[in-house]
């Protein structure tokens, strides 16, 4: 990891890896720790709380991560969903100037003809750019601009589409209709609003005076748009149906997102025993899991051990599965197809 890293580092940074290059539990423990001992001198008297401000990523909502803010007295409280843009002060004002700095130095290798930048390369230009990204001012922006110092709730409100619209009071004067009672006036229009634009398009003046051929193509097509709107009726009925049940599977599913479900504020001992709870059922599921996938790769090393006439057998918790015929009979059972 030595070559990683450029030979001088700001005091105080502290680096980790993993092997997928993402964010995950163990990585959030560790962050939270340092930040409660970078914190924690700044307190005044050991009765005084710290407030944190996170997304509702699951790093940020683990057991181990709620309960070590209850223990170090930092009050957890999450943001709303997709909201981050909005009110986290990183996305208000800090990221878009760093990215902009970042790229901006790393501009001078790529007009060289280099395509690919090193990582100790790439942490000496993010050093440089945490600078003038992160700094004091932009830091005052981005809480600011968030509406949380000085609190501000009316400045993200306004930022909010509204989707009703202003309402008003007085009624518009009525305007004479100039439309053809044919043409339709929402898309997609009702399966009965269709089949009256249908009809009276067909009987126009101007449709009965054209040739055969032309009215029973008109038909046809005002037939074949009736068909695919009750089609597309029916589909959209049978899709908000799954959608339905997905969404209820994902909720008996979703572990501790259905615990955090209208929770804020995460500091309490009943938040914490719940997140434990759901974990410890989410790693006995895995566990189960795997266990019957090493099980059906048993199976199939004593079949073709059947065939090879090898009397090798798989062993799984000190039972052989080549033990007697009755308890390979036993075993199959433990396997249902379904053919559909």
């Amino acid at each position: 990891m030595s070559s990683w890293l450029p030979k001088e580092l700001p005091s105080g940074w502290k680096f980790t890896t993993n092997n997928n290059g993402w964010t995950n539990n163990y990585h959030g423990f560790q962050w939270i720790q340092h930040f409660n001992a970078r914190t924690k001198l700044r307190l005044q008297s050991p009765h005084e709380y710290r407030l944190l401000l996170c997304d509702g990523h699951d790093s940020h909502i683990s057991a181990d991560f709620v309960g070590y803010c209850i223990q170090n007295r930092i009050e957890l409280i999450l943001l709303p969903p997709h909201s981050s843009h909005l009110m986290q002060p990183l996305d208000v004002a800090i990221f878009g100037p760093l990215k902009l700095s970042l790229a901006h130095k790393q501009a001078r290798l790529f007009r060289s003809g280099i395509r690919r930048i090193e990582k100790a390369e790439w942490v000496e230009h993010y050093i440089q750019a945490r600078e003038e990204g992160a700094s004091e001012k932009n830091i005052l922006a981005g809480w600011r601009g968030a509406g949380l110092f000085p609190e501000n709730l009316h400045r993200i409100l306004h930022q909010l589409a509204d989707p009703i619209g202003p309402i008003s009071t007085s009624s518009p004067p009525p305007t004479p209709s100039t439309s053809t009672p044919f043409f339709l006036t929402s898309s997609p229009p009702e399966p009965a609003i269709l089949r009256s634009k249908n009809q009276a398009f067909l009987s126009t003046p101007a449709i009965s005076n054209l040739p055969q051929d032309y009215r029973t193509q008109m038909r046809r097509l005002s037939g074949m748009s009736e068909r695919l709107q009750a089609e597309m009726t029916i589909l959209q009925k049978e899709l908000k149906e799954v959608k339905e049940v997905h969404a209820k599977r994902k909720e008996r599913a979703s572990g501790k997102r259905m615990i955090l479900k209208g929770k804020s504020i995460l500091s309490t001992e009943e938040v914490y025993t719940a997140l434990k709870q759901a974990e410890e059922t989410t790693a006995r599921k895995k566990t189960q899991k795997k266990r019957g996938k090493s099980k059906k790769m048993c199976r199939k090393r004593v079949e073709s051990s059947d065939e090879s006439g090898d009397e090798s057998g798989c062993n799984d918790d000190n039972i052989s599965f080549r033990a007697s015929p009755e308890v390979a009979d036993i075993e199959i059972l433990d396997c249902i197809e379904l053919a559909i």
